[in-house]
């Protein structure tokens, strides 16, 4: 994947960083945890090497690599279709 990105500042790294953080405290909260591939696009994210487009593509991406789509619906009518992202921890 191409980065795009411009370079980041302090205090955004220390935004995205302190958003990495409580993110992965909320999903430990859950049993649940992000592997090192994921951690790594956050990280790169983190240190200002893909945007946030890219770090949404990526994370997309590695979805649907692993685990394909669910497809949600409502009253017979679809909402769409989403990645699925998050393993649970044994």
């Amino acid at each position: 994947m191409a980065t795009t990105s411009t370079p980041i500042g302090g205090q955004e790294r220390a935004k995205r960083e302190q958003a990495f953080v409580a993110t992965v405290a909320n999903l430990r909260i859950e049993g649940l945890y992000l592997d090192d591939e994921l951690k790594g696009i956050f990280q790169r994210h983190v240190d200002g090497e893909i945007s946030i487009e890219e770090f949404r593509a990526a994370v997309n991406e590695l979805s649907e690599r692993r685990f394909g789509s669910l497809s949600v619906s409502r009253n017979g009518r679809s909402l769409g279709t989403f990645p699925v992202c998050v393993t649970q921890s044994n």
